[in-house]
This record gives structure tokens, C-alpha cells and sequence, in this order.
């Protein structure tokens, strides 16, 4: 950049020289630095562009992510966790359960099938941009180790969401390492994240054609 602005100063320089030439001398010359001020400017305007690239580039770079998947990161991470053994995540594309207690002593068996069904029960729900959570505590038969009872402690006020931790958590089953049930009684946390995927208008559509079915 130093010496373009050196160039162009330059060129003022000879412009006030060739005053003292012949007219067709000045001519030819100035038609010789009118084209080199023509290869200045093209020169100017990459340079900006480079520079304007450069940044938007940095900008792009610093962008940070999605809050709501960093949010979904720092809950399955077990950040400010309250005794708690698993939490889990729900979004009507994926299922992910993470494990913060007793890691020697109780397993949850994988069921991926169980998973993708409830997705596909969330995805009915994905008409708001909304998270919700909510905390229920579980109870095993001691000899067995199945589930006795779920209770809520913390609802996540809506209904249907409420209903589906219910639902999700009596398909669970466990395998106990130490060949003892232990715990027998944890809390799980859930956390549901609802994306708005459909237009007013096709929410709407699914609105009315719902009424027809009940109608």
C-alpha cells in the first residue's frame, strides 16, 4: 500500500513536469499516464476487495454457534448437574443419553429402535421454537431390577411432553456389572428442544385436517 500511494504520488510529480514539453509530447504522455493511472485504480479496487475478503473471512471465523446446540452440549456435558444419574436429550432428530453416576454399578441397555420412536412422537410438536425440561426420579424393583415407579419432581409444563418422558422412561432397562441393583432409586433430567419446520400455512393445513379427522 506504501508504494501505490508512493506511485500515485509520482505521477503528480511528472504531471507538472511535462508542462514544459511540446504540446504533441504533452499529449503522448499524458495519454501514456492516463493509462497507467487506469492500472492504479484496477490495482486500488483489488486491494480493497482483498482486504474486504480478509475480514469478512476473520468475521466468519469468530461466528459463534448455534446457542441452542451449545446449550444442548453444556446440559449432556452434566454442567450445574443436581444429583442426577442420566440426562437426556430430545429433538425430533436425534435421541442422546448421557450417564454422570454410578458408572460402575448400573447400565442403561441400548434400544436405538425405542429411540427413533420417540423422535418421531416429538416431531408432531415441532410447530414452536421452544426448550423445555423436566426431572422425574425413578424407582427399581430391588431383586429385578426393572422399573417400580417414575414420579415427576420438576414438570416441564407441557402436558405432552410430560407424557412422553413417562412414556420413554418404561421402555428403559438396565444391566447391573456388580450383579446388585444399585441405585434403586436415581433422577434423570430430560431436555426437549422443539424447532418450528413448518410454515404458518402448512401448520394451519395440519390444524384443519386434524379437525376433519375428529369431526
Amino acid at each position: 500500500m506504501h508504494q501505490l500511494i508512493c506511485k500515485v504520488l509520482a505521477y503528480f510529480d511528472v504531471m507538472f513536469e511535462i508542462l514544459m514539453y511540446s504540446d504533441a509530447l504533452q499529449k503522448n504522455i499524458l495519454i501514456f499516464l492516463e493509462r497507467k493511472m487506469v492500472l492504479l485504480k484496477k490495482i486500488c479496487v483489488i486491494i480493497i476487495l482483498f482486504v474486504c475478503t480478509l475480514s469478512m473471512l476473520s468475521c466468519s471465523t469468530t461466528t459463534t454457534r448455534d446457542p441452542i446446540q451449545k446449550a444442548n452440549e453444556e446440559f449432556l456435558s452434566g454442567e450445574e448437574a443436581k444429583g442426577e444419574v442420566f440426562r437426556v436429550l430430545v429433538t425430533s432428530d436425534e435421541y442422546r443419553v448421557t450417564q454422570l453416576r454410578y458408572l460402575d454399578t448400573i447400565k442403561r441397555v441400548n434400544d436405538t429402535g425405542g429411540d427413533k420412536y420417540i423422535c418421531e412422537e416429538l416431531r408432531q410438536y415441532d410447530k414452536i421454537d421452544e426448550v423445555r425440561e423436566g426431572r422425574v426420579a425413578v424407582w427399581l424393583f430391588p431383586d429385578s431390577g426393572s422399573i417400580m415407579k417414575i414420579r415427576p419432581v420438576e414438570l416441564t409444563y407441557l402436558v405432552e411432553l410430560d407424557n412422553i418422558i413417562v412414556q420413554d422412561l418404561q421402555r428403559w432397562s438396565f444391566t447391573f456389572p456388580k450383579k446388585v441393583v444399585a441405585p434403586t432409586k436415581f433422577e434423570v433430567v430430560y431436555r426437549f428442544v422443539l424447532r418450528k419446520k413448518l410454515s404458518d400455512d402448512e401448520i394451519m393445513e395440519e390444524v384443519r385436517e386434524m379437525i376433519k379427522e375428529k369431526s
